[in-house]
């Protein structure tokens, strides 16, 4: 079994991967898609909506820990 991680391509009026060499032509495969949406740690900042602000969270941490 093989993983490979490709990114899609237009084919047409399509979306299509590449597999590359690894693979003959007429070879059975089976495709598991599951679709990365957070590939940078940029992308996750700011998606977090917190009713409390930042500021009072990192207090409480600090009393909680000690410091």
């Amino acid at each position: 079994m093989k993983e490979l991680i490709r990114t899609t391509r237009k084919w047409g009026n399509s979306v299509g991967i590449l597999l590359g060499k690894d693979f003959k032509p007429n070879t059975k495969v089976r495709v598991l898609i599951s679709e990365e949406r957070f590939s940078k740690a940029g992308d996750i900042f700011g998606t977090l909506k917190l009713k409390t602000p930042t500021d009072k969270l990192m207090k409480e941490i600090d009393r909680e820990l000690g410091l």
